[in-house]
């Protein structure tokens, strides 16, 4: 477990993080969402103990924070931070650097292979990363972190370079862990994929965490909300708001027509969708608003 207790941090006079307070549960993937520079790997480096905050303090497992180095010693190997793909040695093979790994955490020997294998990595794991490509190196960097096999996690922008069918192998890994009762907390601007097993998602904005399910009441849940709209002309909208007055439909700053549905009687979506139909409108969707549609909403005036 993970508790930021007042956590306030500030750069050349601007609060980067303003007094944090959260708990990340065991068991538990934490999506961490937000433009960059906002404070994703502020925050990440100050749980890392690699930036000292200005004020508060990261308590872990409700007992231990880094009061002192013999602390910051035993919550490192309960902890551990993807590395980065700078961190790599182009000289040594990736089964190396999973060595190295599994050496320093003094984890299960066995893992190496079972992620290796988890990964699709066997035709290149022998050969010097220096000869890897990028999805490759990253592959190798999110592998390192699994063979730690720490408590706790910290992944930013982990699926960075990789193509979709890889996404999907680390996706079902991360909710394998999950299972295992790791605390995991994944900054990632993948949104659609995100959203798909993160059991918490924040938005960072003006130093504070905002909790999306806070801020779209029923996001969690697989109802149906919405009917998202691609294109909607101008004279189709008017038209539209005259039959159904009772309606809110918000436009957001990407173009997207989100007409809220939630709690409609099924007859009156049905109504809306043909006039859609009617209308020639053939781009829409229904379903819930999207983490997509909320990052538009709420980074919009920035």
């Amino acid at each position: 477990m993970i508790e930021l207790k007042n956590i306030g941090v500030r750069f050349s006079g601007r609060d980067v993080l303003k007094n944090i307070s959260m708990v990340f549960k065991p068991g538990e993937i934490i999506g961490l969402v937000a433009p960059n520079g906002t404070g994703k790997s502020t925050l990440m480096n100050v749980i890392m103990n690699y930036l000292s905050p200005h004020s508060g303090q990261v308590v872990f497992n409700e007992k231990i924070g880094y009061t002192s180095k013999k602390n910051e010693i035993k919550i490192h190997q309960l902890i551990s931070m993807m590395p980065d793909q700078s961190d790599l040695y182009n000289y040594l093979s990736g089964r190396d650097h999973l060595k190295i790994y599994c050496s320093m955490w003094n984890s299960d020997k066995q893992l190496i292979d079972q992620t290796i294998a988890a990964l699709d990595m066997g035709s290149y794991i022998n050969k010097k990363t220096g000869t890897y490509s990028l999805g490759m190196r990253q592959r190798l960097c999110f592998a390192m972190q699994i063979v730690s096999d720490t408590q706790m996690m910290l992944m930013d922008e982990v699926m960075n370079g990789l193509d979709p069918t890889q996404v999907e192998i680390i996706s079902k890994i991360l909710e394998k862990k999950k299972s295992e009762g790791k605390t995991i907390i994944v900054a990632s601007h993948l949104l659609e994929n995100l959203e798909k097993y993160a059991d918490r998602i924040f938005f960072f904005k003006n130093g504070e965490l905002e909790l999306v399910s806070d801020l779209s009441p029923g996001f969690e849940q697989k109802e149906l909300t919405s009917i998202r709209v691609e294109m909607l002309p101008e004279t189709v909208h008017s038209t539209l708001v005259k039959e159904f007055p009772q309606l809110t439909i918000q436009i957001l700053p990407n173009g997207v027509n989100l007409i809220d549905v939630k709690g409609a009687a099924p007859q009156e979506v049905t109504s809306i969708v043909a006039f859609l139909q009617t209308n020639e409108v053939t781009e829409f969707s229904l379903g819930k608003v999207t983490l997509l549609d909320l990052y538009s909403m709420y980074y919009q005036k920035q």
